[in-house]
């Protein structure tokens, strides 16, 4: 059986703020300056094993491929980390990493290679309240920003 200790009960307790059926709002400022937009939903609910939360992404994007992206958010007691396992519809595969660095904002990155190009993926996820929430993501390759990514999730009522 896991234990689970004070800290990590307290990080999850702030990841469950994700669990509930999401509509996204989505604005992407790509490295020659044009701006797409989209929308999209996110449903995420708490693992079985109440270990971490599973978020399913469905994403429309002007001129782009649809996106669909799963995710896994828990935290690592072993290191004092919050993890965000992703696996998206373009067969990427990343580990953000990182830390909450207030009770409302999360900070992740990743550091890997995209086709033959390094990447580092840094997201900053702000509760603006129980009901919306911000993420920015910004991917850099050899310093220069690539993609800068806006994403506002809005709690569907029930």
């Amino acid at each position: 059986m896991i234990q689970k200790g004070a800290e990590q009960e307290k990080e999850l307790e702030l990841l469950k703020q994700l669990v509930g059926e999401w509509a996204v709002g989505i604005a992407m400022k790509t490295s020659n300056g044009k701006v797409l937009s989209g929308c999209g939903t996110m449903t995420a609910k708490e693992m079985p094993s109440q270990l971490g939360v599973n978020s399913e992404m469905d994403m429309h994007i002007e001129g782009v491929d649809d996106y669909l992206e799963n995710d896994l958010w828990s935290f690592d007691q072993a290191t004092g980390k919050v993890h965000l396992f992703s696996v998206t519809s373009q067969g990427e595969a990343h580990d953000h990493v990182g830390d909450w660095i207030e009770d409302k904002t999360l900070e992740l990155s990743w550091k890997g290679c995209y086709g033959k190009e390094d990447l580092e993926e840094k997201i900053t996820v702000n509760w603006v309240s129980k009901d919306q929430i911000e993420v920015k993501e910004t991917d850099y390759s050899h310093g220069k920003v690539k993609l800068c990514t806006t994403y506002v999730f809005k709690r569907k009522k029930t």
